[in-house]
């Protein structure tokens, strides 16, 4: 990607279970602004230099292999003066959460109740660079179990970020915030028919309201984050299952809708996808 688009990203972004990778390559100068959104956001730089100020804060500018870990909801300006190649890899809470819980079992401390601050500065650490690198490598393969191994190296990067406290409270738990708790919603019941209204109806909010406060917060409208998290779990539902019996186990009784949102997505047929899985 050239710019900054929720969309874009959403679209062109490599999804696993526990995070999303996006790649930019910016050839020419550029100025804007974007948001971290839902999730935290660890930014580095591949090739390149980016000079931002995150929220309030001072600009300051970071170079090729260092990274900063951005907080959900933040506000960055950002400029762009020579070619630069970035990488972001946006951590997804359910692993936040579930790697909080183990360090914090480990260390008999409890972590989740870390306060999020911005980091306004920029960090090396050879660690970090080896599992972003990893990361990356994996991502642009073409090996068949990418999304389970980059899956992995998620926890190993997430864990010993924790461990060593290192921005720990980057990384606290988001399960205060209704955006995350109606994403989980959603991810529980997928199989359930969920339905917007009923998710708007437990959070005692209008469908409207609703909508717009979590468009706000993520970018994207509620239906449309449903219907993309049900996409990616017919990926893995087509593994074992026909067409028909995943369209209908995600509540699509109009297969041909449900192949056209598939191709859509992904680019290809549900079947030319296991096609092209199984070569």
């Amino acid at each position: 990607m050239s710019k900054f688009n929720r969309k874009l990203e959403l679209i062109d972004g490599l999804e696993t279970d526990y995070l999303r990778i996006l790649y930019y390559d910016f050839s020419k100068p550029y100025q804007g602004t974007y948001k971290s959104y839902e999730y935290n956001r660890l930014c580095t730089i591949i090739n390149g230099a980016k000079k931002v100020r995150v929220n309030d804060s001072e600009f300051f500018t970071y170079n090729e292999r260092e990274f900063i870990i951005l907080p959900p909801n933040s506000s960055i300006n950002l400029e762009i003066n020579i070619p630069t190649k970035a990488l972001v890899v946006e951590i997804f809470n359910t692993l936040i959460d579930n790697i909080t819980k183990k360090v914090s079992f480990e260390f008999e401390t409890d972590f989740s109740s870390t306060t999020n601050k911005i980091f306004s500065g920029t960090e090396k650490s050879p660690f970090l660079n080896m599992i972003i690198e990893k990361i990356l490598q994996t991502a642009t393969s073409s090996d068949k179990n990418r999304e389970f191994l980059m899956d992995l190296y998620a926890q190993e990067m997430t864990y010993n970020l924790l461990k060593t406290q290192y921005l720990q409270e980057m990384l606290g738990s988001q399960s205060n915030n209704f955006t995350q708790l109606a994403i989980q919603m959603m991810k529980n019941n997928l199989l359930e028919n969920i339905t917007i209204d009923k998710i708007a109806h437990s959070f005692h909010m209008s469908p409207a309201n609703f909508s717009t406060k979590f468009k706000n917060a993520t970018g994207l409208p509620p239906n449309k984050y449903l219907t993309n998290l049900k996409l990616l779990n017919a990926k893995t539902q087509l593994k074992t299952k026909n067409v028909t019996e995943v369209a209908f186990d995600l509540g699509y009784e109009n297969i041909s809708h449900f192949i056209h949102l598939f191709k859509d997505k992904f680019g290809a047929t549900p079947k030319q996808y296991v096609l092209k899985q199984n070569n």
